[in-house]
């Protein structure tokens, strides 16, 4: 088993209410600029092969910190205790899903809740230097460079977080050495998805 360092930076994200290129008519969803942010140090252990084929490992979580960014609601901060991520890896595509789950203790003393996270990220040869290497050499993946998203969840706790468990989220990371050896860092992005109300009904969607 080897160690790393892995920190999960607090960004904001910005507002997307308008279809992508290529789409003339508004989708009805939108995701709001409301960031939560993590930060973590795991160790890491290959656990072999599944019967099914592909891989498996495991990122066991050390030290965790959730929190809130201004604006999103409830404004908060936590430690992230109990953390596992059993990674697994496709048989016969360059894809990872990650299977994240940890206990988050709110410091204002509140009721813990779960948190949990899967998702899907396309292998890179660029990010797998990175994450192997653990040197300072300058290396980043910026945002949308490789398709990785997440789709954290969370569940129980008290009143006044019921609205985490009441939404939908998504995230998006950025991946980078850092200037000590041993350190990578990790951004993520994690977006309230929310609906939009449009003049479109079912038979209208293609023009």
């Amino acid at each position: 088993m080897w160690q790393r360092r892995v920190r999960w930076d607090r960004s904001s994200v910005s507002s997307a209410n308008e279809s992508p290129p290529g789409h003339g008519l508004p989708s009805g969803i939108h995701v709001s600029s409301s960031p939560l942010g993590l930060s973590l140090i795991a160790e890491q252990a290959d656990l072999g092969n599944l019967s099914t084929g592909g891989t498996l490992g495991l990122g066991r979580v050390k030290e965790a910190t959730l929190q809130s960014e201004p604006g999103f609601m409830p404004a908060f901060r936590a430690t992230v205790l109990y953390g596992e991520d059993y990674v697994t890896g496709d048989p016969n595509e360059p894809i990872t899903r990650p299977d994240l789950t940890g206990t988050v203790y709110p410091d204002d003393g509140s009721t813990p809740f779960q948190m949990h996270s899967g998702g899907i990220q396309v292998a890179d040869a660029e990010l797998a230097a990175i994450v192997a290497t653990n040197t300072s050499e300058g290396r980043k993946i910026p945002y949308g460079a490789v398709y990785s998203v997440w789709t954290p969840t969370f569940r129980g706790g008290d009143k006044a977080y019921s609205n985490l468990q009441k939404s939908i989220f998504v995230g998006s990371e950025t991946v980078s050495d850092s200037g000590t050896p041993g350190e990578f860092l990790v951004g993520i992005r994690i977006s309230k998805v929310s609906p939009v109300k449009t003049n479109i009904t079912i038979g209208e969607e293609f023009p």
